[in-house]
């Protein structure tokens, strides 16, 4: 009982520093470039999660039919199981870290999804912006485009400070959580 109690609250402590090291990341200062444009990143937890994902499931699948009989159903539904717990957190993490990222000005925004394709939408034309908690997206609508943006951008305060000026939205009335500067 003691030991549960023990790896839960060890669970606990590694998800709130991660997503509080996430939080503060979304503060950090961005410089502008050359062509006068803020470029955002994700943050490279993601990358780091993403491989350690990859490399728990492989490992998974490599050693853990060695253990035992190569006709024991029940390894390999655990196997699978493995996959999809390592994998399906691993590869979403490493594709929004190889991906995803958000270029912005005074006059647009051009976001790359975590698929790769690339959306281009006017400030001007924003119409509505929901911030989905369940999937830490903030999404800003046009009647045509509809562009999404991880809450874990790193830089991420300074384009919510071109949403609240370029729109009528606040970060309060979003209820998105971001980082101190």
């Amino acid at each position: 009982m003691t030991e549960k109690i023990i790896l839960y609250a060890i669970i606990g402590i590694a998800v709130s520093t991660a997503l509080a090291f996430l939080t503060k990341a979304t503060g950090k200062s961005v410089a502008i470039d050359e062509s006068g444009q803020f470029n955002l990143r994700m943050n490279k937890l993601y990358g780091i999660m993403g491989v350690i994902g990859l490399v728990f499931g492989l490992l998974f699948l490599i050693f853990l039919p060695l253990t035992t009989e190569p006709s024991d159903s029940g390894i390999w539904m655990a196997v699978i199981l493995m996959l999809l717990i390592f994998w399906g957190t691993g590869i979403p993490c490493l594709m929004y870290y190889r991906n995803h990222r958000v270029t912005f000005d005074d006059n647009s925004i051009v976001a790359t999804s975590v698929y790769g394709k690339i959306r281009e939408i006017k400030w001007a034309d924003v119409v509505d912006i929901r911030f989905k908690a369940m999937s830490g997206l903030l999404i800003l609508t046009t009647k045509d485009e509809k562009v999404k943006v991880h809450q874990h951008l790193v830089g991420l305060s300074k384009f919510i400070e071109f949403v609240e000026n370029k729109t009528k939205w606040t970060h309060k009335e979003l209820k998105i959580p971001i980082g101190k500067k």
